[in-house]
């Protein structure tokens, strides 16, 4: 099921441990492991929680962290998620409910509903904290953006729209390449939809004085990054600060220079081995 299914999960089982919980008198441990049990059984994922309290006007209160099971992506800690009802949409014929969450040192605030649509909005994510330590190149910044979808928990049915912006880009790794410990990229934004497993991206655009870059393309999401196809095309500028000296390895690739010193690329392949030309 993965993670596009766990946030209407959690508001589904969150509203039921809710009325349950004050229907019942069940202590909220009791409520919390029968949460957890669920989600983990559901997902397929690993997921943790020490608290859980449930309050009044109705909402439930919890930390949690979600085990991604990726060689690079580390656990998604949620210090606080909150969640409480839509009061307008109860009387409607479609109910929602309202989750805010912190996460890496930013917010996050959802609204589900039961016809399976999301509206979200990050803000203040940092992307370290996302990624393992031991990665061989990461990336830091701060994330925000939004996204408004339906069918979302359907696998290949997804039907979304989104924008994301991470201001503050910087790159580690990139020593092997003579390159400083961190390279500062400086702004990224991209804008697109999501349309069953393609990710259409239609603006890619990255401004800093390491390099300028314009792109868009799709993305056909697969199962593995073996299996996740690229068809994108880029255009890059070197900035005031990128290396003399790295522009004979990118002609390497084949790739020469235009009368603007912009290069343009087409990547193709897969995620997991991408082919540049």
């Amino acid at each position: 099921m993965g993670l596009s299914r766990l946030i209407p999960l959690c508001f589904l089982l969150f509203l039921v441990a809710l009325f349950f919980g004050f229907a019942s008198g069940f202590p909220a441990d009791v409520l919390r492991e029968q949460l957890i049990r669920e989600i983990s059984k559901q997902t397929g994922m690993e997921v943790s929680s020490d608290v859980l309290e449930i309050g009044f006007p109705p909402k439930v209160k919890l930390d949690l962290s979600v085990e991604l099971n990726h060689p690079q992506m580390a656990a998604l800690v949620f210090p606080l998620v909150e969640v409480k009802p839509v009061w307008t949409s109860l009387f409607t014929s479609v109910q929602a409910a309202n989750i805010q969450g912190q996460l890496a040192d930013g917010e996050i605030d959802a609204q589900v509903s039961a016809d399976d649509s999301l509206q979200l909005a990050i803000s203040g994510v940092r992307l370290a904290p996302l990624q393992k330590t031991g990665n061989p190149y990461r990336l830091d910044g701060v994330l925000r953006g939004d996204l408004d979808g339906k069918q979302m928990s359907q696998t290949g049915k997804a039907d979304a729209v989104f924008s994301a912006v991470v201001s503050n880009l910087e790159i580690f790794g990139l020593e092997q390449l003579s390159l400083p410990e961190k390279v500062v990229l400086g702004q990224l934004t991209a804008q697109g939809a999501i349309r069953g497993q393609r990710l259409n991206l239609e603006k890619i655009v990255l401004v800093g004085d390491f390099v300028s870059l314009n792109g868009n393309g799709t993305i056909q999401i697969g199962t593995t990054p073996q299996r996740t196809r690229l068809n994108l095309r880029v255009t890059a500028t070197p900035g005031r600060s990128f290396p003399e000296s790295l522009k004979p390895l990118i002609e390497l690739s084949g790739v020469k220079p235009k009368a603007d010193g912009s290069y343009q690329f087409r990547v193709s392949g897969t995620l997991g081995k991408p082919v540049i030309r």
